[in-house]
């Protein structure tokens, strides 16, 4: 039985994205149903518990559920595109999501063997006259941010990374003037940090943004991810399989050294990752108005912890960037 390549489906994906209509559905005829697209990367054993599908590979799990954005890929969460629908058996999944969400992070080396090595640009989020948010002891968001900046540049640099920060101490920096440092350095990658608040005060945990594609709405503007009366497309829109894969990897990165509450890969058009020159995304490491997280963020010892895991992430995705590149083994 012929299984389509990698590239096939994309050709498919794009072809029937001009099925998906307005209101979000997709026609039975035009959908891609999850078992054939999961199959690509040897999904082949899976289970369907009520509004629940589980895939399993040899080394991997991934858990889709009917009417929802989120994915369970290893563990992480992560939000799609557009929600998963059912046309009698089937589960179907967006042709957007099939080859910009799936593709990626199934199959990581088509998407990493291209994506530019050298410059890592880190943009601590605020500055100056700009405190951002502050926790109940009044302690301001741009404080530890760059101080999670300089301990993350520390890690990187001690690796041999190339690292530019667009801020260095206490000053405004402009939205503007952050993306033409990027671009003046010649930023091959871009990460930035941030701490979040909430009004729901018991609100915690990470969660890391990067831009929806094109034509589809930021994760808290619709649950069931329909498409946009008027498609919006960004220039952050270039590297969205490479924007979906640092995410990934920083997110990984800093729950594993944390263990702080997963919130999810989400998707929203912040100025700094829509503009982005490079693959870009932009982290909340927490939120400062729980006061359980916050007490934990002013602490050094904890930031070292998200420090580390930001630094893991960020060399894994450039690590399996050169490993992508290299000449397939030749057999004994």
């Amino acid at each position: 039985m012929h299984r389509p390549k990698i590239a096939e489906l994309v050709g498919v994906a794009v072809a029937l994205g001009a099925l998906v209509q307005p209101s979000g559905a997709i026609p039975t005829e035009g959908g891609l149903t999850l078992r054939d697209v999961m199959a690509l990367y040897s999904f082949t054993d899976y289970s369907a518990y009520g509004h629940t599908i589980l895939f399993r590979g040899r080394y991997r799990t991934v858990v889709f559920e009917h009417g929802s954005r989120k994915a369970i890929v290893d563990g992480v969460s992560v939000f799609l595109n557009g929600g998963i629908d059912k046309y009698g058996p089937d589960w179907v999944v967006r042709p957007v999501d099939a080859a910009g969400t799936l593709a990626p992070l199934l199959n990581p080396d088509a998407i990493l063997k291209k994506v530019p090595l050298g410059t890592v640009i880190i943009d601590a989020g605020h500055g100056g006259t700009d405190p951002g948010t502050r926790t109940a002891r009044l302690v301001e968001e741009k404080r530890l941010t760059l101080d999670l900046a300089k301990r993350l540049r520390l890690r990187l640099r001690a690796c041999g990374v190339n690292v530019v920060l667009t801020r260095d101490r206490d000053a405004a920096v402009t939205l503007d003037e952050r993306c033409g440092i990027a671009a003046h350095e010649k930023g091959d990658l871009f990460l930035s940090i941030h701490l979040n608040a909430s009004r729901d005060l018991s609100t915690s945990g990470v969660e890391t943004y990067i831009v929806p594609a094109a034509g589809y709405p930021s994760t808290a503007d619709a649950i069931d991810g329909r498409r946009l009366a008027r498609p919006i497309s960004c220039p952050g829109n270039r590297f969205d399989g490479a924007n979906l894969l640092l995410a990934y990897c920083v997110h990984r990165g800093v729950l594993s050294q944390t263990h702080a509450d997963d919130r999810g890969v989400r998707r929203a058009r912040f100025f700094v990752i829509r503009n982005a020159v490079c693959p870009a995304a932009l982290v909340e490491c927490g939120f400062l108005s729980n006061v359980r997280e916050a007490t934990r963020l002013t602490d050094e010892s904890y930031r070292d912890k998200v420090a580390e895991g930001l630094s893991r992430g960020i060399l894994t995705y450039l690590v399996r960037a050169r490993e992508a590149r290299l000449p397939p083994a030749r057999p004994d």
